[in-house]
Formats: C-alpha cells, sequence, structure tokens
C-alpha cells in the first residue's frame, strides 16, 4: 500500500504524460543558440590579430588561465545555487553570461578587460549544469533516456553548425573575424531569451524535494479535523429531532 501511495506522489510532481514536449523543445533551442558560435574556434587568432593586438604572453599566461580557475572557483557554488534556485534563474544567468563574453569581445580592449571577459565565459561554463540537469525535474523516469538525447544532440549540433558556418564563412566567403563574434553575440542573444520562456520547475534533488509532500501531508490532517468538529457537534444534537440530518450536512459542508 505503501508503494502504491508513493508512486502517485512522485508523479504529481512532474508533467502529465506528453508534456515533456514543451520544455525539452524550449530547452533543445536554448542549448542549440547557447553553443552555435562560429567565432569561438578563432578566439586565438582573434585575440592576437589587429582587432586586440595582444601578445601570445599576455593571451596564454595571463588570459586563459583566468577562465580556467574562474570556473573551477565558481563550479561548486554554482551547483548549490542551481539546486536552490531550481535551475531556470541560473539558465538565465548562463544566456546573461555569454551575452556579457561577446559583447566584451567585439568592444573590450586591454589585457585586463579580456580577463573580466574570461571570468563572464567561466561563469557560462560553470553554469552548463543547469542546462543539462534542468529537465530531470519537469518529467518522469519514463522519458529521461529520451530527453537526455534530444537536449545532448541540441548542443552537439550547435557545436557543429557553428564551427562549419566559420570556417565556411572565414575561408570562403573571407568574413572577418569580428563579423563572426557579432553572428555569435547574436546567437547567444536568442538563447537568452528562450531560457525566459522555460517552464519554472516546482521540485529540485535537495532543497525543493519535499515541497508537495508536505502539502498533501497538510489536506488529510484538515480533512480529519474538520470530521472531528463535525462529530463533537453531532454528539450534542437529539437524535430524536427532525433537523438533526439536515444540521450534521451543513455542518458537513461549511466546516467548523
Amino acid at each position: 500500500m505503501e508503494l502504491k501511495e508513493a508512486v502517485p506522489g512522485r508523479t504529481e510532481r512532474l508533467l502529465p504524460r506528453g508534456g515533456w514536449l514543451l520544455p525539452t523543445c524550449v530547452l533543445c533551442a536554448n542549448g542549440f543558440f547557447a553553443n552555435l558560435r562560429p567565432s569561438e574556434p578563432f578566439l586565438t587568432p582573434y585575440l592576437l590579430g589587429p582587432d586586440k593586438n595582444l601578445t601570445e604572453r599576455q593571451v596564454f599566461n595571463e588570459i586563459y588561465p583566468v577562465w580556467t580557475y574562474s570556473y573551477l572557483i565558481l563550479l561548486f557554488p554554482v551547483f548549490i545555487a542551481t539546486d536552490y534556485l531550481r535551475y531556470k534563474p541560473v539558465i538565465i544567468l548562463q544566456g546573461l553570461s555569454l551575452i556579457i563574453t561577446w559583447f566584451m569581445l567585439l568592444y573590450a580592449q586591454g589585457t585586463l578587460a579580456i580577463q573580466f571577459l574570461e571570468f563572464f565565459y567561466g561563469m557560462s561554463t560553470a553554469t552548463e549544469i543547469a542546462y543539462y540537469s534542468y529537465i530531470y525535474s519537469m518529467v518522469e523516469p519514463g522519458v529521461y533516456q529520451k530527453v537526455t538525447s534530444y537536449c545532448r544532440t541540441a548542443t552537439l549540433t550547435g557545436f557543429t553548425v557553428g564551427s562549419v558556418t566559420g570556417q565556411v564563412l572565414v575561408s570562403v566567403a573571407n568574413w572577418s573575424l569580428f563579423s563572426l563574434n557579432v553572428i555569435s553575440l547574436i546567437s547567444v542573444s536568442i538563447a537568452f531569451s528562450a531560457s525566459w520562456f522555460l517552464p519554472m520547475p516546482i521540485k529540485s534533488l535537495f532543497f525543493h524535494q519535499n515541497i508537495i509532500d508536505s502539502r498533501k501531508r497538510k489536506k488529510p490532517n484538515q480533512q480529519n479535523g474538520d470530521l472531528e468538529c463535525a462529530e463533537e457537534i453531532e454528539a450534542q444534537i437529539p437524535l430524536n429531532t427532525d433537523a438533526h440530518s439536515a444540521k450534521v450536512q451543513v455542518i458537513l459542508r461549511i466546516g467548523c
């Protein structure tokens, strides 16, 4: 009996059967455009080129390590915040971090500015955990494998399309690297806009797993209290009166 009661409690937290389609499609759109960045394979030539005019020592010794250490430092706090905030706000933060990264990549100058850029890029990579864990709080376990394949395919397709597009535009069409960064900025902006349409999860793995269980426990307690109150008032009404049954019905309807 306890097992039968536990299963409905699990499904009530999630979307109804077939309701996984909307959040999965929106999440896949977010993942596709967030990774559709044709300028990313050309980041080093862009920083060393005339647009930023940085040296190899600055790029490899002073700039790139900022991303590595910022990602390492932010990973655990972001993991905790992802569960506490229930995924969606962190996905929005990821999109905002990508917008700041590519906006600064277009217009920021100097080593210090590019180091700040790498910090925001580290934040965007640390918040990817929200993208990969969001969908499991919205769907039933029976479709985990299906939605995992869709979400992972969206990100890999975005990487592939972005890289191939960037290579073709540079090698064939002779586009500038600055133009590729403009395309990347537009793409991550679309991903940021799509993240706002994600449904807000009800539960999370640690902080919000018992919200609905507590609500369900309160309802039976309230019903039992009303029933006890009705029984006490019913006992005070004489049984031989004609209004006995009518009064009992009214009490049960309106409660105590």
